[in-house]
């Protein structure tokens, strides 16, 4: 399978480990792209424990899970990146990432700017979100996860990453 984050990466070979807590997010990129396959995967400890301790009581599992759980994320594009890695002892990162996700009969789009920072592992801090109008989804259109599907008849979108292997 496809990493949820649109790498082209095997999930297994990119953001699994990470939400598994094998590894630590080498650079904030690498963090951004398991969150939102946290979010697509609904890892609500692993979305909690990567936000900086000090934005915590902001945003509560509780708070993390009522999200994750009534949206349903079909694509991640990064526009850009410091892309700084933990070797060069950088305070902190900023990645810049356009995310569309269904949300009940909506196509939303989300565009952020967003801010990590190290401290013996990356965390993301917040971000600057542009807001942009959500697009209702017609039931006879296309669905936009990419399953080539109309919109009423499916039922189990296609994960994020994925949408490509399913139009062989």
């Amino acid at each position: 399978m496809f990493c949820y984050c649109c790498s082209e990466k095997r999930y297994s070979d990119c953001c699994q480990p990470l939400l598994d807590g094998k590894v630590k997010a080498k650079n904030c990129i690498e963090l951004m792209r398991s969150r939102y396959s946290a979010y697509c995967h609904k890892a609500i400890d692993y979305l909690y424990a990567t936000y900086h301790p000090d934005r915590r009581i902001e945003n509560s599992t509780a708070q993390i899970a009522e999200f994750a759980h009534t949206v349903h994320f079909i694509d991640l594009t990064i526009s850009s990146s410091s892309d700084i890695d933990s070797s060069n002892n950088a305070g902190s990162g900023y990645v810049s990432f356009i995310a569309s996700y269904i949300h009940e009969n909506k196509l939303e789009t989300l565009t952020e700017q967003s801010r990590f920072m190290l401290e013996e592992q990356w965390y993301y801090v917040d971000g600057n979100i542009a807001a942009t109008a959500a697009k209702t989804i017609g039931r006879n259109d296309k669905c936009p996860c990419g399953s080539g599907k109309k919109f009423k008849q499916c039922a189990l979108h296609v994960m994020s990453g994925n949408a490509a292997a399913t139009q062989h």
